[in-house]
């Protein structure tokens, strides 16, 4: 999808990748309301669009469930799990410690938070607005 993205937006495929990324907490805002990022997130919604008008699929992220929310035939889940879950396995697989893994999860959460709030107006991971929220464990 970042790939279609990038090509329909003429940026560059990282760029559009690196949208909600949780590098800089305190210009995350200021960021994504850029022209720049406006015009990734706009190829980022048509090629999401494209693709769910083409057939059955399944798009992670994104604010997807946002994006598509007028299709009739969407589902809408949001998989989560505790954060000691979470924080377990960011030390799994990144070798952090308990501190590290827990900072870089509240970061990349707050991250997804902004992204999804900008995009849609609504909190991320609100049960209301899914039609199944799961945890996994």
């Amino acid at each position: 999808m970042t790939a279609i993205a990038a090509k329909e937006s003429g940026l560059a495929g990282e760029f559009i990748s690196n949208i909600n990324s949780d590098e800089n907490a305190v210009m995350r805002e200021l960021y994504l309301s850029t022209n720049v990022i406006q015009q990734a997130i706009i190829a980022q919604d048509k090629v999401i669009k494209m693709i769910a008008e083409a057939g059955s699929c399944v798009i992670i992220g994104r604010s997807a469930d946002y994006v598509l929310r007028n299709n009739k035939d969407l589902v809408r889940i949001f998989l989560y799990a505790p954060k000691d879950y979470r924080t377990k396995k960011v030390m799994e697989m990144y070798g952090d410690t308990w501190d590290e893994g827990k900072r870089n999860i509240e970061r990349s959460d707050t991250a997804r938070s902004t992204y999804y709030k900008n995009i849609s107006g609504k909190k991320w991971g609100d049960p209301r607005h899914h039609g199944l929220s799961s945890v996994y464990l």
